[in-house]
Formats: structure tokens, sequence, C-alpha cells
């Protein structure tokens, strides 16, 4: 289901206010302004796609800006990335960097540092989409992130093209996606992307010893949330792959307060947590869940769940259970 919100009825005078209020309801509070016309027109519909919230834009041009002041006042911690689908051009900054993106060509920003993002910078209506999520669903270090944000992503050839198209049918459709859909087409874009974006760390110019850290940081754990699955996933496996010693590995996650194994473990608890609160694997054990993403043994899967979210994995399936059935 989606919320469709449209500027048509309001006054001309008051419709920045109005896109002012909603934006900061849709995302985080934001300043924006945008040409002074008697018919300016805007249209915004939001949806939920699991742990993303994803909004389509139909507007005419217009820049909103993140200031210092308003992050103190509210402070989340949030990804955004924004797509460019159609019509005019788009101009996303952060940290000094700007990102000019043409259709098809997205980039990321945070919400706890300020930017500001121009849509239709060339005069023209244009049609955009943002998916806002917590960043820890992707494998990026808050210093990482930094390297990434207004960093223009094309659809390039292959990975980057096969990114962009699957983002840009994911919420063109989000409304006819179920809950247990959403959740799950939710988990596969999140896996998308961080493919997409290990790559892109790959191609590009990092110059600096950090930079080229963070890009081995992001490819490292974009490999194990692909085999989390395999029981065998190991420190040791994980650093022969990428030709390192195992003392390097342990050192490249322990310089971001990590550990190997921990965030192993916490991927794969997390992926089991998600499975549990899907009704549509109500037909599935909770061993065999465990098993799913990696736990071997029935009963380290239920004390490390346990240990992670306070309860068994089988009392979390049947609270999760009770929140999401409608009231009679």
């Amino acid at each position: 289901m989606s919320t469709l919100v449209t500027t048509t009825d309001v006054p001309s005078a008051e419709v920045f206010d109005f896109i002012r209020d909603l934006t900061a309801t849709m995302w985080v509070p934001m300043e924006c302004r945008g040409p002074s016309e008697p018919a300016y027109r805007g249209e915004f519909r939001a949806s939920g796609l699991g742990p993303m919230q994803v909004v389509v834009l139909d507007i005419m041009p217009i820049t909103v800006r993140r200031t210092a002041e308003l992050i103190s006042h509210a402070d989340p911690d949030l990804l955004k990335l924004f797509l460019v689908c159609a019509g005019g051009a788009s101009v996303v900054a952060q940290g000094g960097r700007q990102a000019r993106l043409s259709a098809g060509d997205f980039a990321f920003y945070d919400t706890r540092r300020p930017y500001e993002v121009s849509c239709g910078v060339d005069e023209r209506p244009t049609q955009v989409m943002t998916f806002m999520f917590p960043p820890s669903l992707l494998p990026l270090s808050p210093s990482g992130r930094r390297h990434l944000t207004a960093v223009r992503i094309p659809p390039t050839a292959g990975m980057g093209d096969l990114t962009a198209q699957f983002l840009l049918q994911l919420a063109r459709n989000v409304e006819h996606y179920n809950p247990t859909e959403a959740a799950r087409l939710s988990t596969v874009a999140l896996e998308v992307l961080a493919t997409r974006l290990a790559r892109e760390l790959d191609a590009g110019d990092w110059g600096t010893p950090e930079a080229r850290r963070h890009a081995l940081l992001v490819t490292v754990q974009g490999f194990i949330q692909q085999h989390l699955g395999d029981p065998r996933l190991s420190p040791g496996g994980v650093a022969a792959h990428h030709h390192m010693s195992l003392r390097s590995l342990h050192q490249l996650f322990h310089d971001e307060g990590l550990t190997v194994a921990g965030w192993i473990r916490a991927r794969r608890l997390e992926r089991c947590r998600r499975d549990l609160a899907d009704p549509g694997l109500d037909g599935h054990p909770v061993a065999a869940i465990g098993a799913r993403w990696g736990f071997s043994s029935a009963p380290d899967f239920s004390r490390a769940f346990r240990t992670a979210h306070g309860v068994p994995p089988a009392e979390y399936r049947r609270f999760a259970r009770v929140v999401n059935t409608p009231a009679r």
C-alpha cells in the first residue's frame, strides 16, 4: 500500500511550507526552496518495503537542505539512496562533494551530516526515487560511508545497469507487494546494492590508504553477506578468498571496532530474525531457519539468538505474529 500526497490544492503562497512539513514527516526535517511559480506542482508517493521506506517524487525544480541546526533537533541514523528516473538532472552535495545525476544515476547521502539536494537543476520537471533505511543494513562502516556519499554511481553495463533497473522496477511496483513479498524483496535489494557498492569501490580511484582499506572492508563484508548460509564460512576462509593473511583480516575489522567472527554472527542472526518475522516462512521449523543461515547446531543458534534479542527464537516468532496480526 502507498500514500499519495500532491500539492494540487495547496495555495501557491503556502506550497513550500507544505512541502517542508511533508518532507519532515516522510524523511527528516529540511529547508525547502524553489521557483516562485503560481502553479508549482509536486507529487509524492510513499510506500514501505520491509525496513526500507520508498518515495517516488514527480516534482518541479526544488532544492532541499539539511542544516546542522536541523540535525541537532532530529538526528536519526539513516542512509538515503537518491535515484533519478526521468526528466531533469539533479545534484546531491555532501561532505564537500557534488554528484550531478541524470536518468539512471544514483547517489547516497546520510541524514546525520548536512547535505543539499537540488532536483531539476536544468529547470525541467523530474521524477526521482528515494530509498531510506538504517545504514547497518549495508556492509559499510561509518567512516566508509563518507567515501561513498555524494558520489555518482552510473548505470554502467553489467552490474550497474542491473542495479538501476532493479531499483526502478522495485519502486514502481511497490504498492502491489504484500508484506511478505516486500520483506523478501528488501533483502534482495540490499544484497544487490552491497554487491554494486563493492564493485564501485574496487573500480574507484580511492587514493589514500584509508580509502583503500574501506574499499577492501566493503568488499570483504559483501563476500560474507553472500555466503552467510555456508556453515563452513570462517575468518580463515574469508582471508584466503581475498588473498590476505588472517592477521590482516582481523586488523581490518579491528580498526572499525569489530571482530570478524562477531560480524558474521551478527549478520546471520539478523537474517534469522527477518525469517522468523516472515509469515511466509511459518512452515519452516526454527532449527531449519538457523541452519539456513549457517548455524549447524540448533542449541547454539537458540543461545546466540537469545543473547542478541533477549528471547528464544521460537518465542520471538510467536511475538512477531501477535504484533503483525490485524485486530478484528
